[in-house]
Protein backbone atom coordinates (compact mmCIF):
# COMPACT_ATOMS: atom_id res chain seq x y z
CA UNK A 1 0.00 0.00 0.00
CA UNK A 2 2.89 2.33 0.50
CA UNK A 3 4.52 1.64 -3.07
CA UNK A 4 2.77 4.18 -4.57
CA UNK A 5 4.08 7.33 -2.02
CA UNK A 6 7.74 6.82 -2.94
CA UNK A 7 7.49 8.34 -6.47
CA UNK A 8 5.91 11.18 -4.78
CA UNK A 9 8.58 11.54 -2.68
CA UNK A 10 10.71 11.50 -5.64
CA UNK A 11 8.62 13.96 -7.19
CA UNK A 12 8.63 16.20 -4.19
CA UNK A 13 12.03 16.20 -3.64
CA UNK A 14 13.53 16.55 -7.06
CA UNK A 15 17.04 14.08 -7.36
CA UNK A 16 16.31 12.95 -3.53
CA UNK A 17 17.21 8.99 -3.20
CA UNK A 18 14.22 7.22 -1.50
CA UNK A 19 15.72 4.16 0.47
CA UNK A 20 13.22 1.75 2.56
CA UNK A 21 13.57 -0.23 5.46
CA UNK A 22 10.64 -2.67 5.37
CA UNK A 23 9.90 -6.35 5.95
CA UNK A 24 9.80 -7.66 2.54
CA UNK A 25 12.64 -5.69 0.11
CA UNK A 26 11.61 -8.38 -2.53
CA UNK A 27 8.69 -5.36 -2.96
CA UNK A 28 11.03 -3.46 -4.24
CA UNK A 29 13.40 -4.92 -6.89
CA UNK A 30 14.15 -3.18 -9.65
CA UNK A 31 12.16 -0.31 -8.62
CA UNK A 32 13.39 2.68 -10.14
CA UNK A 33 11.88 5.31 -7.37
CA UNK A 34 12.87 3.36 -4.07
CA UNK A 35 15.30 0.40 -3.22
CA UNK A 36 15.85 -1.48 0.12
CA UNK A 37 18.69 0.04 2.72
CA UNK A 38 21.79 -0.26 2.06
CA UNK A 39 24.47 -1.37 4.76
CA UNK A 40 26.79 1.36 4.41
CA UNK A 41 23.73 4.41 3.18
CA UNK A 42 24.77 7.86 4.50
CA UNK A 43 22.96 9.23 7.77
CA UNK A 44 19.29 10.53 5.68
CA UNK A 45 18.14 14.20 5.77
CA UNK A 46 14.62 12.99 6.29
CA UNK A 47 12.93 9.32 8.27
CA UNK A 48 9.18 9.02 6.86
CA UNK A 49 7.62 6.38 9.30
CA UNK A 50 4.48 4.60 7.06
CA UNK A 51 3.29 1.91 9.67
CA UNK A 52 -0.16 1.09 10.22
CA UNK A 53 -2.61 3.72 10.57
CA UNK A 54 -6.03 4.73 11.92
CA UNK A 55 -8.61 2.09 11.58
CA UNK A 56 -11.37 5.15 9.64
CA UNK A 57 -8.81 6.40 7.64
CA UNK A 58 -7.83 5.41 3.88
CA UNK A 59 -4.57 3.91 3.87
CA UNK A 60 -2.91 5.41 1.17
CA UNK A 61 -3.97 9.15 2.05
CA UNK A 62 -2.60 8.96 5.91
CA UNK A 63 0.63 7.50 4.64
CA UNK A 64 1.04 10.83 2.15
CA UNK A 65 -0.25 12.64 4.95
CA UNK A 66 2.88 10.99 6.93
CA UNK A 67 5.10 11.83 3.92
CA UNK A 68 3.97 15.72 3.05
CA UNK A 69 2.95 14.60 -0.43
CA UNK A 70 -0.03 14.42 -2.32
CA UNK A 71 -2.29 11.62 -2.42
CA UNK A 72 -1.20 9.52 -5.02
CA UNK A 73 -3.41 8.22 -7.93
CA UNK A 74 -0.82 5.45 -9.25
CA UNK A 75 -1.86 2.09 -8.07
CA UNK A 76 0.57 0.12 -6.46
CA UNK A 77 2.70 -2.19 -8.53
CA UNK A 78 5.91 -4.17 -8.92
CA UNK A 79 8.63 -3.49 -11.22
CA UNK A 80 10.23 -6.78 -11.88
CA UNK A 81 12.21 -6.89 -15.17
CA UNK A 82 12.29 -10.92 -15.19
CA UNK A 83 8.72 -12.51 -13.86
CA UNK A 84 10.43 -15.98 -14.35
CA UNK A 85 10.53 -18.55 -10.79
CA UNK A 86 11.10 -22.50 -11.72
CA UNK A 87 7.81 -23.00 -9.83
CA UNK A 88 5.85 -21.73 -13.07
CA UNK A 89 7.42 -24.59 -15.14
CA UNK A 90 5.05 -27.29 -14.29
CA UNK A 91 1.82 -24.89 -13.30
CA UNK A 92 1.18 -24.19 -17.10
CA UNK A 93 -0.97 -21.21 -18.40
CA UNK A 94 -4.55 -21.70 -17.35
CA UNK A 95 -4.64 -21.78 -13.82
CA UNK A 96 -6.81 -19.80 -10.25
CA UNK A 97 -4.41 -18.78 -7.31
CA UNK A 98 -6.18 -19.12 -4.43
CA UNK A 99 -4.81 -18.24 -0.37
CA UNK A 100 -6.91 -19.15 1.90
CA UNK A 101 -4.65 -17.87 5.01
CA UNK A 102 -5.33 -14.80 6.81
CA UNK A 103 -3.73 -12.93 9.96
CA UNK A 104 -6.59 -12.39 11.17
CA UNK A 105 -8.83 -15.85 12.93
CA UNK A 106 -11.79 -13.35 11.70
CA UNK A 107 -10.55 -12.65 8.28
CA UNK A 108 -11.07 -16.48 6.99
CA UNK A 109 -13.30 -18.35 5.56
CA UNK A 110 -13.81 -22.37 6.22
CA UNK A 111 -11.95 -25.01 4.69
CA UNK A 112 -15.15 -26.77 3.53
CA UNK A 113 -16.31 -23.49 1.90
CA UNK A 114 -13.11 -23.32 0.39
CA UNK A 115 -12.91 -27.01 -1.24
CA UNK A 116 -15.87 -26.46 -2.96
CA UNK A 117 -15.16 -22.99 -4.56
CA UNK A 118 -11.88 -24.80 -5.76
CA UNK A 119 -14.04 -27.60 -6.93
CA UNK A 120 -15.66 -25.63 -9.53
CA UNK A 121 -12.68 -23.56 -10.17
CA UNK A 122 -11.23 -27.17 -11.61
CA UNK A 123 -14.89 -27.83 -13.30
CA UNK A 124 -14.52 -24.74 -15.41
CA UNK A 125 -11.29 -26.14 -16.33
CA UNK A 126 -8.81 -24.33 -14.33
CA UNK A 127 -5.84 -25.88 -12.58
CA UNK A 128 -5.83 -24.79 -8.44
CA UNK A 129 -2.35 -23.33 -6.87
CA UNK A 130 -2.73 -22.68 -3.25
CA UNK A 131 -0.19 -19.78 -1.80
CA UNK A 132 0.41 -19.08 1.91
CA UNK A 133 2.22 -20.27 4.67
CA UNK A 134 2.97 -23.23 5.65
CA UNK A 135 -0.31 -24.86 7.58
CA UNK A 136 -3.06 -23.47 5.65
CA UNK A 137 -3.30 -25.70 2.82
CA UNK A 138 -6.86 -26.64 1.78
CA UNK A 139 -5.78 -29.55 0.22
CA UNK A 140 -7.06 -28.75 -3.43
CA UNK A 141 -4.86 -28.58 -6.21
CA UNK A 142 -1.08 -27.88 -6.10
CA UNK A 143 0.21 -26.35 -3.36
CA UNK A 144 2.63 -23.93 -3.08
CA UNK A 145 1.89 -22.80 0.56
CA UNK A 146 5.18 -22.10 2.45
CA UNK A 147 7.39 -22.79 -0.37
CA UNK A 148 7.63 -19.13 -1.89
CA UNK A 149 9.77 -16.60 -1.19
CA UNK A 150 7.58 -12.92 -2.00
CA UNK A 151 9.44 -12.51 -4.92
CA UNK A 152 8.26 -16.30 -6.45
CA UNK A 153 4.67 -15.76 -4.63
CA UNK A 154 4.66 -12.54 -6.51
CA UNK A 155 5.74 -14.63 -9.96
CA UNK A 156 2.96 -16.98 -9.76
CA UNK A 157 0.45 -14.53 -9.23
CA UNK A 158 1.53 -12.10 -12.22
CA UNK A 159 1.07 -15.63 -14.37
CA UNK A 160 -2.29 -16.37 -12.53
CA UNK A 161 -5.68 -15.83 -14.41
CA UNK A 162 -7.25 -14.75 -10.96
CA UNK A 163 -6.55 -14.65 -7.44
CA UNK A 164 -9.31 -15.81 -4.57
CA UNK A 165 -8.50 -14.60 -1.82
CA UNK A 166 -9.50 -13.04 1.98
CA UNK A 167 -7.99 -9.62 2.99
CA UNK A 168 -4.49 -10.62 3.40
CA UNK A 169 -1.28 -9.80 1.94
CA UNK A 170 -1.28 -11.86 -0.65
CA UNK A 171 -4.37 -10.11 -1.64
CA UNK A 172 -2.00 -6.90 -2.12
CA UNK A 173 0.80 -8.65 -3.46
CA UNK A 174 -1.70 -10.23 -6.16
CA UNK A 175 -3.04 -6.49 -7.27
CA UNK A 176 1.02 -5.36 -7.13
CA UNK A 177 1.47 -8.00 -9.47
CA UNK A 178 -0.92 -7.27 -12.07
CA UNK A 179 -3.59 -9.89 -11.08
CA UNK A 180 -7.33 -9.74 -11.58
CA UNK A 181 -8.35 -10.62 -7.53
CA UNK A 182 -11.52 -11.92 -6.37
CA UNK A 183 -11.57 -11.03 -2.15
CA UNK A 184 -13.98 -11.59 0.33
CA UNK A 185 -14.50 -8.99 3.19
CA UNK A 186 -16.33 -9.20 6.66
CA UNK A 187 -14.95 -7.57 9.47
CA UNK A 188 -12.76 -4.85 7.77
CA UNK A 189 -13.65 -2.50 4.92
CA UNK A 190 -12.05 -2.50 1.84
CA UNK A 191 -12.89 1.03 0.92
CA UNK A 192 -10.03 1.62 3.51
CA UNK A 193 -7.38 -0.33 1.81
CA UNK A 194 -8.01 -0.14 -2.10
CA UNK A 195 -9.77 2.16 -4.25
CA UNK A 196 -10.16 2.84 -7.30
CA UNK A 197 -8.55 -0.25 -8.52
CA UNK A 198 -9.99 -2.21 -11.79
CA UNK A 199 -8.46 -5.71 -10.75
CA UNK A 200 -10.30 -5.91 -7.85
CA UNK A 201 -13.54 -7.13 -6.88
CA UNK A 202 -15.35 -8.07 -3.49
CA UNK A 203 -17.64 -10.11 -2.22
CA UNK A 204 -18.64 -8.83 1.06
CA UNK A 205 -20.62 -10.24 4.05
CA UNK A 206 -24.29 -9.09 4.12
CA UNK A 207 -24.59 -8.54 7.73
CA UNK A 208 -25.35 -4.89 9.30
CA UNK A 209 -22.06 -5.18 11.31
CA UNK A 210 -19.55 -5.94 8.53
CA UNK A 211 -16.04 -3.54 8.49
CA UNK A 212 -16.72 -3.51 12.32
CA UNK A 213 -12.79 -2.98 12.91
CA UNK A 214 -12.95 0.41 10.65
CA UNK A 215 -16.46 1.26 11.67
CA UNK A 216 -17.18 0.30 15.62
CA UNK A 217 -16.02 3.31 17.56
CA UNK A 218 -15.70 1.26 20.67
CA UNK A 219 -11.77 -0.30 20.67
CA UNK A 220 -11.41 -4.12 20.48
CA UNK A 221 -8.63 -6.44 19.57
CA UNK A 222 -7.96 -7.42 16.44
CA UNK A 223 -8.87 -10.42 15.25
CA UNK A 224 -11.57 -11.13 17.60
CA UNK A 225 -14.65 -10.67 17.05
CA UNK A 226 -16.68 -7.79 18.97
CA UNK A 227 -20.15 -9.73 18.57
CA UNK A 228 -18.84 -12.78 19.62
CA UNK A 229 -19.65 -12.93 23.27
CA UNK A 230 -23.54 -11.73 22.73
CA UNK A 231 -24.43 -13.93 19.64
CA UNK A 232 -22.07 -16.85 18.81
CA UNK A 233 -19.75 -19.15 20.36
CA UNK A 234 -15.83 -17.60 20.77
CA UNK A 235 -13.67 -17.66 17.99
CA UNK A 236 -16.68 -17.78 15.47
CA UNK A 237 -17.12 -15.05 12.86
CA UNK A 238 -20.74 -14.24 11.76
CA UNK A 239 -19.69 -11.88 9.16
CA UNK A 240 -17.45 -14.42 7.23
CA UNK A 241 -19.79 -17.55 7.63
CA UNK A 242 -22.68 -15.21 5.73
CA UNK A 243 -20.34 -15.25 2.64
CA UNK A 244 -22.28 -18.27 1.09
CA UNK A 245 -20.36 -20.61 -1.64
CA UNK A 246 -22.51 -19.48 -4.12
CA UNK A 247 -21.60 -15.89 -3.91
CA UNK A 248 -18.04 -16.94 -3.95
CA UNK A 249 -18.63 -19.24 -7.06
CA UNK A 250 -21.30 -16.83 -8.98
CA UNK A 251 -18.67 -13.86 -8.80
CA UNK A 252 -15.65 -16.47 -9.92
CA UNK A 253 -17.35 -17.58 -12.87
CA UNK A 254 -18.76 -14.01 -13.97
CA UNK A 255 -14.45 -13.02 -14.11
CA UNK A 256 -12.97 -16.25 -15.27
CA UNK A 257 -15.89 -16.06 -18.32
Amino acid sequence: MALPIYPALRDLHPGCRVSVVCNYPDLLRDNPYAAPVDADRPEPDLIVDLRSGPRQAYRVAHYARLAGVPVPTARPCLYYEDWHTPQLESLGDRYVAVAAGASWPTKRWGNTRWRAVCRAVQDMGYRVVELGHAGEQIGVGVSLAGQTSIREAACVLHSARLLVTCDSGLMHLGLAAGTRVLALFGPTDPDILVRDEPLLDVVRSRVECRGCWNRRKKPFTPGTCPESTERIAPGRTPCMEQISVEQVTAALQKILS
